[in-house]
């Protein structure tokens, strides 16, 4: 099965390990209500890079001023959590305000070099390779001897792997092929109101008045930034990838390089 191997480099390295690395090190030190907040910064990530290279997706004041209402939605909800008490929290904080960058590259490169490949193929080389690379940041970083295997942990691990991981990046592949990156990035700040929404079902968390209202404003601004036009961009992008010299994946990419060719990988 042919893929890029360029692109699965990126992948491997911006979003899998340098974007979600920083994430999951970043709630170590603050709260996942500010980790939230912070992480919203995605779509505005996405409209810049994708403003550069996708031709479908320029970057335009409605979005701007879409996310910042979103973003402002995001920080009503979780006002509660927006606490820095500990004292690594300015370096949790900046995590997360850089792992956006990583993860909007990757969907960019994704958008414009992923049209023909088999989403499986090049997302298990990519995670293969992620994987890698935080191993190896962890045996530097991290005592393996306090690693304490218990049914809890070992099912976390289980579901973020298959459900959070194998099979969201798959479909977000596909998704992607007929979805705008911009629209996609939207995602970032819809994901912490559905962990609220099972925290209420599945743990009996109190669901707050000022949570839905922030969910609205989310909304509002999802509904400003996109347009009428919302989704419309979406299968320009998959052929923008050969439109746009199989530029490397601009997306996770570092690769806005001019990468005429994708390097094809056979298993």
């Amino acid at each position: 099965v042919r893929t890029d191997a360029l692109l699965v480099a990126l992948l491997a390295l911006l979003p899998f390990a340098g974007a979600y690395g920083l994430v999951y090190w970043g709630e170590q030190h603050i709260p996942s209500g500010l980790a939230a907040v912070l992480f919203g910064v995605m779509p505005l990530y996405t409209g810049v890079i994708g403003g550069l290279l996708l031709p479908d997706e320029p970057l335009s004041s409605r979005l701007v001023v879409g996310v910042l209402i979103a973003i402002a939605g995001l920080a009503l909800a979780f006002v509660e959590s927006l606490d820095l008490g500990e004292q690594l929290a300015w370096a949790g904080a900046l995590a997360l305000v850089l792992s956006p960058l990583g993860a909007a590259a990757g969907n960019v490169g994704i958008k414009l070099r992923a049209a023909s490949l088999d989403a499986v193929v090049l997302n298990g080389w990519a995670m293969l390779g992620g994987g890698l690379l935080l191993l190896a940041a962890s045996a530097l970083g991290e005592d393996w001897g306090e690693l304490a295997w218990t049914a809890e942990s070992a099912g976390s691990i289980a579901y973020l792997a298959i459900v959070g991981s194998a099979l969201a990046f798959v479909v977000l592949t596909v998704l992607l092929r007929q979805v705008s990156a911009r629209s996609m990035s939207f995602l970032a700040m819809l994901l912490p109101f559905g962990a609220l929404i099972f925290g209420a079902v599945l743990y009996d968390e109190q669901l707050t008045g000022r949570a839905v209202l922030g969910a609205m404003l989310v909304a509002v601004g999802l509904l400003v930034a996109q347009g009428l036009g919302g989704l419309r961009g979406a299968g320009a992008g998959a052929g923008a990838g050969s439109a746009a010299p199989s530029p490397p994946p601009a997306a996770t990419p570092s690769p806005r390089p001019g990468s005429d060719t994708a390097s094809g990988v056979r298993r």
